[in-house]
């Protein structure tokens, strides 16, 4: 793909902003010394606002005590202080949250000595890229986030956002700190709703996207042999039919540039709906969502009711694309999951296994859909440990 010389100014420029913004690291025994900046980043969110607050104010008060001094135990001092401050119904909720908020709140002013026993990490950020030629609206975005921009390519991991194809969340995901820490570039990609395109919009945007980063790799230090996919739920759908349906041309639509692979090297998929003629006209007892109606996401995203549509929700279906070319895969799922039925998963993981795939799936007994605790995230980041960092490029 080529790309444009103004889009890539910007996405240069993004970066070297993201990098001078980061703080020199200055030796002064166990303790480091730092200017930290105390005031609230997002006084706009009342909810989150309160809380940041809060953990500044606290963390000032610790830092004047200690004369500008950046202890390596400064979260546990200030932990100490909020405890004394908070008082009311509220106090152990808040005192829950302070445990990852701390880490996140000042990550980006302190040197990386002290932000390492904080739990945190330092990020190069580069935002609000525009990934698709000529189009700078928000579902052709993406961002980017890598360990400090230094050393070897860096394995890459496009995470596809849930939301039942309706949606699109206003956060970066929790995990992605630590996965950065542990050496991974993760890039957050944008694509068209079912409200802004129906099926196969999604994949047009996501096959964009992935081009986009093969063929800026250098620029940004990211491996493109090693490029992993991870989306749950309407995310994990997309994740999985970009595993499957690589070598598919009905797949491919749109102008890109072909003669980029659009081969991974491997997926994760947190219960995504993977048939969804069988998803929009089976009956699953303990479903609560609407899959059937004109109204329901499914139908929105096939532009009818899969039941009317069953070519269309053919082609939209990971399982139709299994065979041995496949992208080895990682499955997680709940068998007690509400919205999606875990059959789903059973079905498309049995089908990999039959045609040869390397898949590992994974039932977790009495969930329900959403999960995204952090011992299946290790799973997740052990999955792509092996299938990135294990493998030599291909």
């Amino acid at each position: 793909m080529r790309f444009e010389s103004k889009e890539w100014l910007a996405f240069a420029a993004a970066a070297a902003l993201s990098l001078s913004m980061v703080p020199l690291c200055i030796s002064a025994g166990t303790a480091q010394t730092a200017t930290v900046n105390t005031s609230t980043t997002n006084p706009g969110v009342t909810a989150d606002s309160g809380i940041d607050k809060l953990i500044n104010n606290a963390t000032s008060k610790v830092l004047k005590k200690l004369n500008g001094v950046v202890p390596d135990n400064l979260k546990e001092r200030v932990q100490k202080e909020l405890d004394k401050q908070l008082t009311g119904a509220n106090r152990q909720r808040i005192l829950e949250s302070i445990e990852q908020k701390i880490p996140s709140n000042i990550k980006d002013k302190l040197p990386s000595e002290v932000l390492t026993k904080l739990g945190g990490v330092k990020m190069t950020k580069i935002e609000k890229v525009n990934y698709s030629s000529g189009l700078a609206d928000l579902p052709h975005q993406m961002n980017v986030y890598l360990p400090p921009m230094q050393g070897s390519k860096f394995p890459l991991i496009i995470y596809v956002h849930g939301g039942g194809w309706q949606w699109r969340p206003d956060k970066i995901p929790s995990w992605i700190p630590s996965f950065v820490k542990a050496g991974y570039a993760v890039a957050c990609v944008n694509y068209r709703l079912s409200s802004e395109g129906r099926f196969p919009a999604q994949m047009e945007d996501l096959n964009t996207a992935l081009r986009f980063l093969k063929s800026n790799s250098a620029k940004i230090n990211v491996d493109p042999d090693r490029i992993g996919v991870f989306g749950l739920s309407a995310g994990g759908h997309l994740a999985a039919l970009m595993g499957t349906s690589w070598n598919s041309a009905a797949m491919d639509p749109g102008p890109a540039d072909k003669t980029v692979s659009r081969k991974v090297k491997a997926v994760c998929d947190w219960y995504g709906p993977t048939d969804l003629y069988a998803l929009g006209t089976k009956q699953y007892p303990g479903n609560t969502w609407d899959l059937s109606s004109p109204n329901a996401p499914l139908s929105l995203l096939l532009g009818g009711q899969a039941s009317l549509k069953k070519a269309e929700a053919d082609a939209a279906s990971p399982i139709t694309y299994v065979s041995p070319a496949s992208a080895p895969i990682l499955i997680m799922h709940g068998n007690k999951d509400e919205i999606i039925p875990v059959s789903q998963s059973q079905e498309f993981a049995a089908a990999l296994k039959k045609a040869g795939v390397d898949v590992t799936y994974i039932e977790l007994n009495g969930i329900r859909h959403g999960f995204q605790d952090r011992k299946s995230l290790e799973t997740v980041r052990n999955f792509f440990d092996k299938q990135l960092k294990g493998a030599s490029s291909s």
